[in-house]
């Protein structure tokens, strides 16, 4: 039976082998991840063939053969390691490794981006080797940042004159007093 393969799925099938180093190379580091962009950078590097295709549109398609690669050659979910550069998720993209995995679809951005975190932990337990033994999962920063911001330190309260109650100039003697 003739192979009727695009030149495209061929080109797709090549970045995704090129795809399993890379990442399996971002899991070596504790708490890493990659952006899709310089993902597809890489591998348009990697194997010197390109597209004009907006990265966006390409990542879906590279991701799901990442996630059937990872599933047959029984690797953690390395796909889990891929964030948006402007707010640090995996995206609703994700959710099919969840499927592959027969594991339940989160209903929100917060639940997805923590069963993501999940995995993230396990690739870094699968390649990096200095994971602590503690270590649980953690949003990437820049969501972490969004869902939980910095808490602002409450406004010192200005001295006060214990005699007439009123606020102390910057000299710290009350005009009343002095």
């Amino acid at each position: 039976m003739p192979d009727h393969r695009t030149p495209f799925q061929d080109s797709l099938d090549g970045w995704a082998e090129a795809a399993v180093p890379v990442l399996q190379g971002v899991a070596r580091t504790y708490n890493d991840h990659i952006t899709y962009k310089d993902l597809a950078t890489r591998v348009f590097d990697i194997t010197g063939v390109r597209t004009d295709m907006l990265v966006r549109n390409l990542s879906s398609k590279l991701l799901n053969r990442v996630i059937h690669l990872c599933r047959e050659r029984n690797l953690p979910a390395l796909s889990s390691l891929v964030v948006s550069s402007t707010d640090g998720t995996v995206g609703p993209g994700f959710d099919a490794v969840l499927r592959a995995a027969g594991k339940e679809v989160p209903g929100s951005t917060l639940e997805r981006e923590r069963a993501a975190a999940a995995e993230r932990l396990e690739c870094y337990r699968a390649y990096c080797p200095d994971v602590p033994a503690d270590a649980v999962p953690q949003l990437t920063p820049v969501y972490e940042a969004k869902v939980n911001p910095p808490k602002k330190e409450a406004p010192r309260p200005k001295p006060v004159c214990a005699v007439h109650g009123i606020q102390l100039p910057a000299t710290g003697i009350c005009d009343d007093c002095a």
